[in-house]
């Protein structure tokens, strides 16, 4: 037992003294609405400044939740707004961070969603419960996970599963937003997000 406690103690990643952290709050009505991500640096360089930046231009502002599978996954990334999306689209996709050892895809944790070599952008997704069939593609990457307002998480509104069409809730189309409100009234959002440590405290939109 002596060993296995040492195992565990040596292969634990230590959280960075000045991890930076997200306090989003959404429109879920569950405790005080909000939840906080504890951003790690150490797991995914790349991953982290891109989660910074957008957190820093307000890009979480009324983000919806646009794919959400109980048990599974929820996924957000695609601003209502064309000027957010436009810039965050021009500023092209970031490379891949290598896989931190020893940190599975448990209940929380925030990832970058993709579909090949270099290719996240702005979506991610958060896991709800164990998940070790993800962290095998090359851009499934931890960059956070939750360390506190998991019941939010797990309460974002969810018959909607993944119907809505992400080409169809593109801001640059003129009937964006009437997609969301005529086809999606209850999809919940995040209302904006506080970024705080790591050497920032900058508002974006909470």
């Amino acid at each position: 037992m002596a060993l296995v406690g040492f195992l565990v103690a040596a292969t634990a990643a230590p959280v960075p003294a000045a991890a930076p952290t997200l306090v989003c709050k959404t429109t879920v009505q569950v405790d005080d609405s909000s939840f906080t991500i504890e951003l790690r640096p150490d797991w995914a360089p790349a991953g982290v400044e891109r989660v910074l930046g957008m957190a820093k231009s307000g890009f979480f502002e009324q983000l919806p939740f646009f794919r959400m599978l109980p048990n599974f996954l929820v996924q957000f990334g695609i601003s209502t707004s064309a000027e957010k999306q436009r810039h965050w689209q021009s500023q092209g996709n970031i490379r891949d961070d290598p896989r931190p050892a020893g940190v599975p895809f448990t209940d929380g944790i925030l990832s970058f969603a993709g579909y090949g070599t270099d290719s996240r952008s702005t979506h991610l997704f958060i896991t709800l419960g164990s998940q070790p069939g993800l962290g095998h593609r090359q851009w499934e990457v931890p960059v956070g996970r939750v360390v506190s307002g998991m019941p939010v998480v797990r309460a974002i509104y969810s018959g909607y599963g993944d119907a809505p069409d992400q080409g169809r809730m593109q801001p640059d189309r003129p009937d964006a937003a009437k997609y969301l409100a005529d086809k999606f009234p209850k999809m919940d959002r995040i209302v904006g997000c506080t970024l705080l440590g790591g050497g920032a405290a900058e508002a974006g939109g909470a």
